[in-house]
C-alpha cells in the first residue's frame, strides 16, 4: 500500500480509514456499526509495526475528528505514539522518523481533548428517484454518431447518486438496436478478466446529457469487475471512450455479449423475460 508522507491520514490505508468512517458516518450510519466493520479488518492492516501505527492512529483520529472517540482506541492510539514513531518510516523516506514522531506527538494533544469542531451530519434530503438501472442498456446520441452503452452500476446513498456506464466500441449512423449491442465490442483487460470502459457520472451531470440518452434493453450480467472508472459529464467523454486507442491505452478488446448473461428486455421487440 501507497505510503505519500508522515502524517496521520497520508497514505492509502489512512485515506481508506478516515474515508470509511467520515463519509459513512456524514451518511448517517450508526457508529458502532461503523466503528466493528473498521476493528473486523485489523488483520489486514496491521501487516506489521508500521502498517499497525498507521491503522491505530489513523483510527483514533478519524474517530476523534467525528467527535466519537472511545477510551479503549485513544489509549491504544496514546500508547503507540508513546513508544516512539517506528524504526520503519526511516526505509520509507530517508531520515523521516523523527518527522513522524513530530506528526504523532501532535496528534497524542488532540486525542487528549474533545474535538471542539467535530464534523456533522449532512442533511438528509428526500433521495432522489434514478433515471436508469443496473443492467439497462443505452443508445447515445452524438454529433459523431451512434454509440451505446449499459448500466453497471448505480451508486446511491443518502447524500449522492452516481451512475457508471459501460461504453461498447459501437459507432455507427443509426440508433442502435440490442442485436447490435450484442455483436459489439468492448474494451477489457488483457486477460479478459474485468471491464475497462466505464464513465461514471454524477446525477446532475447525467440530467443534462438525458436528450442524447435512450433506453433500447435491459440485461442480466455475467460476472465482471470493473478495471477502471473514469470520472465523466459531458457527452464527448462517451465519444473518448468509445474510440480510445488500445495500442495507447493496454486494453484489448473483448465480445460484449461475454458479459451479457440473459437479455430481459429489447424495447424494440418488447421482450421481458
Amino acid at each position: 500500500m501507497a505510503i505519500d508522507g508522515v502524517k496521520i491520514i497520508d497514505s492509502d490505508d489512512g485515506y481508506d480509514i478516515y474515508l470509511t468512517i467520515t463519509e459513512r458516518y456524514k451518511d448517517g450510519e450508526n457508529v458502532e456499526t461503523i466503528l466493528q466493520d473498521v476493528l473486523a479488518q485489523a488483520e489486514n492492516f496491521c501487516t506489521d509495526e508500521l502498517y499497525s501505527e498507521i491503522y491505530w492512529t489513523a483510527l483514533a483520529y478519524s474517530l476523534w475528528k467525528i467527535g466519537f472517540l472511545n477510551d479503549e482506541i485513544r489509549e491504544k492510539a496514546l500508547a503507540i505514539i508513546k513508544g516512539g514513531a517506528s524504526q520503519m518510516w526511516n526505509k520509507v523516506f530517508e531520515k523521516s522518523q523523527k518527522s513522524r514522531q513530530k506528526a504523532l506527538d501532535k496528534l497524542a494533544l488532540q486525542l487528549k481533548s474533545e474535538n471542539p469542531r467535530p464534523l456533522k451530519r449532512a442533511k438528509i434530503t428526500k433521495q432522489k428517484t434514478p433515471y436508469f438501472e443496473e443492467g439497462d442498456v443505452l443508445s447515445i446520441q452524438m454529433q459523431q454518431g451512434y454509440g451505446v452503452c449499459f448500466v453497471s452500476a448505480v451508486d446511491q446513498t443518502p447524500r449522492k447518486l452516481e451512475y457508471h456506464l459501460a461504453c461498447t466500441r459501437l459507432l455507427q449512423k443509426e440508433p442502435p438496436s440490442m442485436d447490435d449491442f450484442l455483436k459489439s465490442k468492448i474494451a477489457g483487460s488483457k486477460n479478459g478478466g474485468f471491464l475497462r470502459a466505464d464513465r461514471w457520472f454524477n446525477h446532475k451531470d447525467l440530467k443534462e446529457l438525458l436528450p442524447h440518452l435512450k433506453k433500447i434493453g435491459k440485461v442480466k450480467f455475467a460476472p465482471f469487475k470493473l478495471g477502471e472508472l473514469s470520472p465523466a459529464k459531458e457527452l464527448e467523454d462517451f465519444y473518448n471512450k468509445i474510440t480510445a486507442d488500445p495500442k495507447v491505452w493496454g486494453f484489448r478488446l473483448i465480445d460484449t455479449a461475454r458479459f451479457v448473461e440473459a437479455v430481459i428486455e429489447d424495447t424494440d421487440k418488447s421482450v421481458a423475460r
